[in-house]
Protein backbone atom coordinates (compact mmCIF):
# COMPACT_ATOMS: atom_id res chain seq x y z
CA UNK A 1 0.00 0.00 0.00
CA UNK A 2 2.67 2.70 0.77
CA UNK A 3 4.14 2.31 -2.74
CA UNK A 4 1.24 2.30 -4.57
CA UNK A 5 -0.23 5.41 -2.67
CA UNK A 6 2.95 7.69 -3.85
CA UNK A 7 2.08 6.76 -7.69
CA UNK A 8 -1.85 7.42 -7.06
CA UNK A 9 -1.72 10.89 -5.67
CA UNK A 10 0.81 11.69 -8.83
CA UNK A 11 -1.96 10.86 -10.90
CA UNK A 12 -4.52 12.89 -9.69
CA UNK A 13 -2.03 15.84 -9.89
CA UNK A 14 -1.68 15.28 -13.12
CA UNK A 15 -5.24 15.13 -13.93
CA UNK A 16 -6.32 18.11 -12.01
CA UNK A 17 -4.05 20.42 -13.71
CA UNK A 18 -5.07 19.17 -16.80
CA UNK A 19 -8.83 19.84 -15.95
CA UNK A 20 -9.89 23.02 -17.65
CA UNK A 21 -10.46 25.95 -14.51
CA UNK A 22 -14.17 27.28 -14.90
CA UNK A 23 -14.24 30.88 -16.63
CA UNK A 24 -16.58 33.20 -14.80
CA UNK A 25 -17.92 35.54 -17.28
CA UNK A 26 -19.09 38.14 -14.84
CA UNK A 27 -14.96 38.57 -14.59
CA UNK A 28 -13.86 39.57 -18.14
CA UNK A 29 -13.36 43.05 -18.88
CA UNK A 30 -15.25 44.70 -21.71
CA UNK A 31 -13.28 45.99 -24.40
CA UNK A 32 -13.96 48.46 -26.45
CA UNK A 33 -14.22 48.59 -30.08
CA UNK A 34 -11.02 49.62 -31.38
CA UNK A 35 -9.23 47.57 -28.90
CA UNK A 36 -11.14 44.29 -30.04
CA UNK A 37 -10.87 45.50 -33.91
CA UNK A 38 -7.16 45.06 -33.56
CA UNK A 39 -7.42 42.09 -31.76
CA UNK A 40 -9.59 40.88 -34.31
CA UNK A 41 -7.18 41.91 -36.95
CA UNK A 42 -3.61 40.61 -35.22
CA UNK A 43 -5.95 36.89 -35.18
CA UNK A 44 -6.43 37.30 -39.00
CA UNK A 45 -2.86 38.25 -39.89
CA UNK A 46 -1.60 35.27 -37.57
CA UNK A 47 -3.52 32.82 -39.32
CA UNK A 48 -2.90 34.39 -42.75
CA UNK A 49 0.76 33.94 -42.21
CA UNK A 50 2.60 31.40 -44.58
CA UNK A 51 4.69 28.58 -44.11
CA UNK A 52 7.50 28.46 -46.16
CA UNK A 53 9.94 25.74 -46.36
CA UNK A 54 13.54 26.63 -46.76
CA UNK A 55 16.04 23.87 -47.84
CA UNK A 56 19.07 23.01 -44.94
CA UNK A 57 21.87 22.67 -47.40
CA UNK A 58 20.48 25.58 -50.06
CA UNK A 59 18.33 28.40 -48.46
CA UNK A 60 18.27 30.25 -51.40
CA UNK A 61 16.36 28.04 -53.48
CA UNK A 62 12.21 27.43 -53.32
CA UNK A 63 10.20 24.46 -53.16
CA UNK A 64 8.58 23.35 -56.48
CA UNK A 65 5.06 21.64 -56.11
CA UNK A 66 5.56 19.25 -59.46
CA UNK A 67 2.45 17.01 -58.76
CA UNK A 68 0.67 15.79 -55.12
CA UNK A 69 3.91 13.29 -55.02
CA UNK A 70 6.79 15.22 -56.21
CA UNK A 71 8.42 18.11 -54.13
CA UNK A 72 12.09 19.46 -54.95
CA UNK A 73 13.85 22.24 -54.67
CA UNK A 74 14.68 24.24 -57.65
CA UNK A 75 15.79 27.26 -59.12
CA UNK A 76 13.89 29.31 -62.26
CA UNK A 77 15.34 30.48 -64.94
CA UNK A 78 13.44 33.51 -66.58
CA UNK A 79 14.91 34.25 -70.40
CA UNK A 80 14.23 36.74 -72.99
CA UNK A 81 15.17 36.20 -76.85
CA UNK A 82 14.45 37.63 -79.98
CA UNK A 83 12.49 36.17 -82.87
CA UNK A 84 15.69 34.99 -84.20
CA UNK A 85 16.15 32.97 -80.78
CA UNK A 86 19.62 35.34 -79.74
CA UNK A 87 19.34 35.40 -76.18
CA UNK A 88 18.71 38.51 -74.91
CA UNK A 89 19.20 38.21 -70.96
CA UNK A 90 18.07 35.74 -68.31
CA UNK A 91 16.94 36.08 -64.26
CA UNK A 92 17.42 33.46 -62.19
CA UNK A 93 14.97 33.48 -58.77
CA UNK A 94 13.99 30.66 -56.53
CA UNK A 95 11.26 28.41 -58.08
CA UNK A 96 9.13 29.53 -55.30
CA UNK A 97 8.87 33.15 -56.71
CA UNK A 98 5.88 33.81 -59.13
CA UNK A 99 6.64 34.51 -62.58
CA UNK A 100 4.63 37.78 -62.74
CA UNK A 101 7.22 39.39 -59.51
CA UNK A 102 10.47 38.45 -61.93
CA UNK A 103 8.81 39.59 -65.36
CA UNK A 104 9.54 43.60 -64.35
CA UNK A 105 13.11 42.64 -63.56
CA UNK A 106 14.09 41.04 -66.51
CA UNK A 107 11.73 43.11 -68.48
CA UNK A 108 14.26 46.28 -67.62
CA UNK A 109 17.25 44.30 -68.29
CA UNK A 110 16.28 43.61 -71.80
CA UNK A 111 15.38 47.32 -72.16
CA UNK A 112 18.90 47.77 -70.89
CA UNK A 113 20.50 46.08 -73.29
CA UNK A 114 19.09 46.71 -76.87
CA UNK A 115 19.10 50.51 -75.54
CA UNK A 116 15.57 50.48 -76.54
CA UNK A 117 12.30 48.92 -75.93
CA UNK A 118 10.59 45.91 -78.29
CA UNK A 119 7.56 46.43 -79.75
CA UNK A 120 5.80 43.40 -78.76
CA UNK A 121 6.46 40.56 -75.94
CA UNK A 122 5.40 37.12 -76.33
CA UNK A 123 5.11 35.71 -72.83
CA UNK A 124 3.38 32.32 -71.47
CA UNK A 125 0.61 31.74 -69.30
CA UNK A 126 2.56 32.53 -66.12
CA UNK A 127 3.13 36.28 -66.98
CA UNK A 128 -0.92 36.56 -67.63
CA UNK A 129 -1.75 38.87 -65.15
CA UNK A 130 -3.48 42.71 -64.98
CA UNK A 131 -0.34 44.56 -63.67
CA UNK A 132 2.13 42.97 -66.68
CA UNK A 133 -0.70 44.04 -69.21
CA UNK A 134 -0.42 47.40 -67.46
CA UNK A 135 2.81 47.92 -67.59
CA UNK A 136 3.39 47.03 -71.03
CA UNK A 137 0.48 49.07 -72.50
CA UNK A 138 1.51 52.11 -71.09
CA UNK A 139 5.07 51.74 -72.60
CA UNK A 140 3.72 51.12 -76.23
CA UNK A 141 4.41 47.57 -76.32
CA UNK A 142 1.71 45.01 -76.80
CA UNK A 143 1.36 41.81 -74.64
CA UNK A 144 0.85 38.45 -76.55
CA UNK A 145 -0.12 35.73 -74.52
CA UNK A 146 -2.01 32.48 -75.09
CA UNK A 147 -5.32 31.04 -73.98
CA UNK A 148 -6.18 29.79 -70.63
CA UNK A 149 -9.13 27.84 -69.78
CA UNK A 150 -11.86 29.36 -67.26
CA UNK A 151 -11.07 27.52 -64.05
CA UNK A 152 -14.65 27.07 -63.15
CA UNK A 153 -16.22 23.77 -62.51
CA UNK A 154 -18.36 21.53 -64.54
CA UNK A 155 -21.59 22.43 -64.83
CA UNK A 156 -21.37 26.03 -63.05
CA UNK A 157 -21.63 29.52 -64.70
CA UNK A 158 -18.53 31.20 -66.19
CA UNK A 159 -17.59 34.46 -65.22
CA UNK A 160 -17.78 35.17 -68.99
CA UNK A 161 -21.33 34.67 -68.52
CA UNK A 162 -21.36 37.63 -65.93
CA UNK A 163 -22.22 40.70 -68.21
CA UNK A 164 -20.49 44.25 -66.91
CA UNK A 165 -21.94 47.45 -67.05
CA UNK A 166 -19.25 49.99 -67.47
CA UNK A 167 -21.49 52.77 -66.85
CA UNK A 168 -23.71 51.71 -63.58
CA UNK A 169 -20.22 49.87 -62.60
CA UNK A 170 -22.18 46.56 -61.98
CA UNK A 171 -22.30 42.89 -63.22
CA UNK A 172 -25.40 41.35 -64.61
CA UNK A 173 -26.25 37.71 -63.67
CA UNK A 174 -27.86 35.47 -66.84
CA UNK A 175 -30.92 35.63 -64.73
CA UNK A 176 -30.51 39.71 -65.64
CA UNK A 177 -30.34 40.38 -61.93
CA UNK A 178 -27.42 43.06 -60.72
CA UNK A 179 -24.77 42.65 -59.21
CA UNK A 180 -23.43 45.74 -57.13
CA UNK A 181 -20.27 46.89 -55.75
CA UNK A 182 -19.64 45.84 -52.33
CA UNK A 183 -15.68 46.55 -51.61
CA UNK A 184 -11.98 45.63 -53.13
CA UNK A 185 -10.26 43.64 -51.25
CA UNK A 186 -6.04 43.82 -50.31
CA UNK A 187 -5.21 42.10 -54.04
CA UNK A 188 -6.75 44.88 -55.61
CA UNK A 189 -9.78 43.05 -56.69
CA UNK A 190 -13.30 45.10 -56.60
CA UNK A 191 -15.89 42.63 -55.47
CA UNK A 192 -19.56 42.75 -57.09
CA UNK A 193 -22.37 40.59 -54.78
CA UNK A 194 -25.54 40.06 -55.30
CA UNK A 195 -29.05 40.24 -53.28
CA UNK A 196 -29.42 36.56 -51.09
CA UNK A 197 -33.54 37.57 -51.19
CA UNK A 198 -33.48 37.49 -54.99
CA UNK A 199 -30.56 34.49 -55.10
CA UNK A 200 -32.42 32.42 -53.23
CA UNK A 201 -35.37 31.72 -55.04
CA UNK A 202 -33.36 31.78 -58.56
CA UNK A 203 -34.36 28.97 -60.83
CA UNK A 204 -30.30 28.90 -61.70
CA UNK A 205 -29.15 29.09 -58.30
CA UNK A 206 -27.51 25.52 -58.57
CA UNK A 207 -25.25 26.57 -61.13
CA UNK A 208 -24.37 30.01 -59.89
CA UNK A 209 -23.25 29.35 -56.72
CA UNK A 210 -23.26 26.92 -53.48
CA UNK A 211 -22.72 29.83 -50.96
CA UNK A 212 -25.02 29.14 -48.06
CA UNK A 213 -25.55 32.39 -47.79
CA UNK A 214 -27.34 32.65 -50.73
CA UNK A 215 -24.68 35.17 -52.47
CA UNK A 216 -23.30 35.35 -55.68
CA UNK A 217 -19.57 36.81 -55.58
CA UNK A 218 -18.07 38.50 -59.06
CA UNK A 219 -14.41 39.95 -58.42
CA UNK A 220 -12.84 42.48 -61.33
CA UNK A 221 -9.40 43.39 -60.84
CA UNK A 222 -9.08 47.47 -60.65
CA UNK A 223 -6.64 47.46 -63.80
CA UNK A 224 -8.64 44.94 -65.82
CA UNK A 225 -9.38 47.37 -68.64
CA UNK A 226 -5.86 46.49 -69.32
CA UNK A 227 -5.93 42.84 -69.17
CA UNK A 228 -9.46 42.96 -71.68
CA UNK A 229 -7.24 45.08 -74.41
CA UNK A 230 -4.47 43.01 -74.21
CA UNK A 231 -6.74 39.53 -74.57
CA UNK A 232 -8.48 41.29 -77.67
CA UNK A 233 -4.52 41.23 -79.25
CA UNK A 234 -4.44 37.92 -79.22
CA UNK A 235 -7.24 37.89 -81.95
CA UNK A 236 -5.58 39.83 -84.40
CA UNK A 237 -4.05 37.02 -87.31
CA UNK A 238 -0.38 39.33 -87.40
CA UNK A 239 0.59 38.71 -83.87
CA UNK A 240 -1.11 35.15 -83.60
CA UNK A 241 1.61 34.80 -85.94
CA UNK A 242 4.49 35.87 -83.64
CA UNK A 243 3.05 33.68 -81.22
CA UNK A 244 3.70 30.40 -83.01
CA UNK A 245 7.41 31.65 -83.26
CA UNK A 246 7.95 31.13 -79.48
CA UNK A 247 8.44 27.23 -80.17
CA UNK A 248 10.72 27.79 -82.69
CA UNK A 249 12.42 30.07 -80.80
CA UNK A 250 12.65 30.41 -76.65
CA UNK A 251 11.20 27.03 -76.56
CA UNK A 252 14.37 25.50 -78.71
CA UNK A 253 16.63 27.31 -75.86
CA UNK A 254 15.34 25.62 -73.14
CA UNK A 255 15.54 22.50 -75.06
CA UNK A 256 19.22 23.17 -75.81
CA UNK A 257 20.24 24.22 -72.41
CA UNK A 258 18.74 21.26 -70.86
CA UNK A 259 19.88 18.30 -73.35
CA UNK A 260 23.01 19.94 -74.38
CA UNK A 261 24.30 22.45 -71.80
CA UNK A 262 23.36 19.97 -68.87
CA UNK A 263 20.87 22.93 -67.00
CA UNK A 264 17.75 19.95 -66.37
CA UNK A 265 19.33 20.27 -63.06
CA UNK A 266 21.28 22.28 -60.70
CA UNK A 267 24.68 21.76 -60.21
CA UNK A 268 25.74 24.66 -58.17
CA UNK A 269 24.15 26.21 -54.70
CA UNK A 270 23.69 29.45 -54.27
CA UNK A 271 21.48 31.99 -56.25
CA UNK A 272 24.71 34.15 -57.32
CA UNK A 273 26.23 30.45 -59.08
CA UNK A 274 23.50 30.01 -60.43
CA UNK A 275 22.92 32.84 -62.45
CA UNK A 276 26.55 33.09 -63.40
CA UNK A 277 26.30 29.39 -64.94
CA UNK A 278 23.14 30.39 -66.58
CA UNK A 279 24.81 33.81 -67.90
CA UNK A 280 27.97 31.22 -69.44
CA UNK A 281 25.51 29.70 -70.75
CA UNK A 282 23.46 32.00 -72.70
CA UNK A 283 26.79 33.01 -73.53
CA UNK A 284 27.72 29.84 -75.05
CA UNK A 285 24.61 29.69 -77.03
CA UNK A 286 24.52 32.91 -78.47
CA UNK A 287 28.56 32.31 -79.88
CA UNK A 288 27.55 28.64 -81.27
CA UNK A 289 24.81 30.44 -83.27
CA UNK A 290 27.13 33.40 -84.58
CA UNK A 291 29.47 30.22 -85.39
CA UNK A 292 26.57 28.77 -87.62
CA UNK A 293 25.30 32.62 -89.30
CA UNK A 294 29.30 32.76 -90.36
CA UNK A 295 29.65 29.06 -91.73
CA UNK A 296 26.56 29.27 -93.60
CA UNK A 297 27.22 32.72 -95.24
CA UNK A 298 30.88 31.51 -96.15
CA UNK A 299 29.36 28.69 -97.94
CA UNK A 300 25.85 29.58 -99.33
CA UNK A 301 25.89 30.09 -102.78
CA UNK A 302 26.66 33.96 -104.07
CA UNK A 303 24.38 34.32 -106.75
CA UNK A 304 20.26 33.31 -106.38
CA UNK A 305 17.20 34.61 -108.19
CA UNK A 306 15.64 35.52 -105.22
CA UNK A 307 18.73 38.33 -104.79
CA UNK A 308 17.88 39.70 -108.07
CA UNK A 309 14.81 42.95 -106.59
CA UNK A 310 17.59 43.83 -103.88
CA UNK A 311 20.58 43.87 -105.68
CA UNK A 312 21.13 47.42 -105.29
CA UNK A 313 20.56 47.47 -101.95
CA UNK A 314 22.18 44.73 -100.94
CA UNK A 315 25.70 45.63 -102.39
CA UNK A 316 25.23 48.76 -100.07
CA UNK A 317 25.19 46.61 -97.34
CA UNK A 318 27.13 43.64 -97.43
CA UNK A 319 29.97 45.14 -95.92
CA UNK A 320 28.71 46.56 -92.83
CA UNK A 321 26.61 43.33 -92.02
CA UNK A 322 29.82 40.93 -92.66
CA UNK A 323 31.48 42.82 -90.40
CA UNK A 324 29.25 43.43 -87.39
CA UNK A 325 28.59 39.61 -88.24
CA UNK A 326 32.53 38.79 -86.54
CA UNK A 327 35.34 40.09 -88.60
CA UNK A 328 35.40 43.74 -86.68
CA UNK A 329 36.88 44.14 -82.63
CA UNK A 330 35.41 41.23 -80.90
CA UNK A 331 33.40 43.61 -78.33
CA UNK A 332 31.48 44.48 -81.73
CA UNK A 333 30.30 40.73 -82.27
CA UNK A 334 28.46 40.81 -78.65
CA UNK A 335 25.03 39.22 -79.18
CA UNK A 336 23.72 42.64 -77.10
CA UNK A 337 25.59 44.72 -79.34
CA UNK A 338 24.07 43.50 -82.49
CA UNK A 339 20.13 44.48 -81.43
CA UNK A 340 20.88 48.04 -82.71
CA UNK A 341 18.29 49.34 -84.66
CA UNK A 342 19.58 49.84 -88.80
CA UNK A 343 17.65 51.72 -91.29
CA UNK A 344 16.96 49.15 -93.97
CA UNK A 345 15.08 45.94 -93.15
CA UNK A 346 14.93 44.79 -97.20
CA UNK A 347 15.97 41.73 -95.96
CA UNK A 348 13.25 40.92 -93.47
CA UNK A 349 11.02 38.58 -95.56
CA UNK A 350 13.49 37.14 -98.31
CA UNK A 351 14.78 33.14 -96.54
CA UNK A 352 17.65 33.22 -99.58
CA UNK A 353 20.44 35.94 -98.06
CA UNK A 354 19.06 35.81 -94.34
CA UNK A 355 21.84 34.12 -93.03
CA UNK A 356 23.44 37.52 -93.18
CA UNK A 357 21.49 39.45 -91.40
CA UNK A 358 22.05 41.29 -87.71
CA UNK A 359 19.53 39.75 -85.54
CA UNK A 360 17.61 43.06 -84.77
CA UNK A 361 16.70 45.44 -87.80
CA UNK A 362 13.49 47.30 -86.96
CA UNK A 363 10.95 44.12 -87.90
CA UNK A 364 12.89 41.71 -85.04
CA UNK A 365 12.36 43.66 -82.63
CA UNK A 366 10.37 40.93 -80.69
CA UNK A 367 11.07 39.48 -77.70
CA UNK A 368 10.07 36.13 -76.15
CA UNK A 369 9.81 35.55 -72.44
CA UNK A 370 9.00 32.36 -70.62
CA UNK A 371 10.90 30.19 -67.92
CA UNK A 372 11.54 26.98 -66.89
CA UNK A 373 12.51 25.41 -63.82
CA UNK A 374 15.96 23.97 -62.79
CA UNK A 375 15.80 21.12 -60.31
CA UNK A 376 17.60 21.40 -57.55
CA UNK A 377 19.65 17.81 -57.34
Amino acid sequence: MSKQAPIKRSLQRKWQKSKPKPTNRNSKKKSNGIGSLMENRRCHLRKKKREVKVSKTDPESGLLVKNERERVFAYSYHTACDRNGWILQTYVTAANVHDSQAFFVLFERVKREIQSCPEAVCVDAGYKTPAIAKYLLEQGVKPIWPYTRPKTKDGFFRKSDFVYDEYFDCYLCPNDQVLSYSTTNREGYREYKSDPAVCRSCPYLHQCTQSKSYTKVVTRHVWQDYYEEAEHLRYVPEYRELYALRKETIERDFADMKEKHGLRWTHYRGLEKNEAQAMLVCAAMNLKKLANYLWKAKHRPFFSFAWLPILPTFFENIVYLWNKMGFRHSSETHFVNSLKDRSNPVFLFLSPPSSFLSPSFPGFRLTFLTKYKNIYS
